[in-house]
């Protein structure tokens, strides 16, 4: 095994790759059916602007959504129709049972995915996100000793969550950081 072969190995461990192009693309398919049938019939924008109120930090691009919209009127789970200049989105009768199958799933997943963007907001991710693009944008190669310390607070927050594996509390005692007062 090469060296690039190794460290490409090392990265699809540490980003699982697979989950990600199985699971969030058949999510997405799944949102995008959900959002129409909330809405009762969509057209591209409007869809796009309720998966980002929902969603709150993802709004789809237009290279993701249209394709997967054309995607799901070939399968016969959507029609269009051409309202204006507009071409609006509606389930058929395959898309509604499709849905009335899956919506208990969809309905948890999104319950799960807006929880965690709720910790994530309140144990300050917006804001580390916001940092590392701003690095990125400024190309800024912080230093090792700098990433030696953040590598550090990663670990002891990772032992901090690995000790809720171990020993998760009950839901009974969990409370709402983003909403509880200290």
């Amino acid at each position: 095994m090469t060296r690039s072969t190794k460290h490409l190995d090392e990265t699809r461990s540490i980003i699982d790759i697979e989950f990600l192009l199985v699971n969030v693309r058949g999510f997405f398919r799944d949102l995008v059916l959900y959002t129409i049938a909330k809405l009762g019939k969509a057209y591209g924008y409007a869809i796009r602007r309720f998966i980002s109120q929902n969603m709150r930090i993802y709004v789809p691009s237009s290279g993701i959504l249209y394709p997967t919209l054309h995607e799901l009127e070939k399968e016969g789970l959507l029609k269009s129709s051409t309202e204006g200049k507009r071409r609006v989105y509606m389930l058929t009768e395959k898309g509604c049972e499709y849905l009335s199958i899956r919506i208990e799933s969809i309905e948890k997943m999104i319950r799960k995915i807006s929880r965690t963007i709720e910790l994530m907001e309140y144990v300050g991710f917006k804001e580390l996100f916001e940092t590392l693009k701003k690095l990125w944008e400024l190309e800024v190669e912080p230093p090792k000793p700098v990433l030696d310390a953040i590598k550090v607070k990663i670990m002891e927050i990772n032992a901090i969550l690995s000790e809720l594996l171990r020993s998760p509390p009950t839901s009974t005692n969990i409370s709402n950081p983003a909403t509880s007062t200290p």
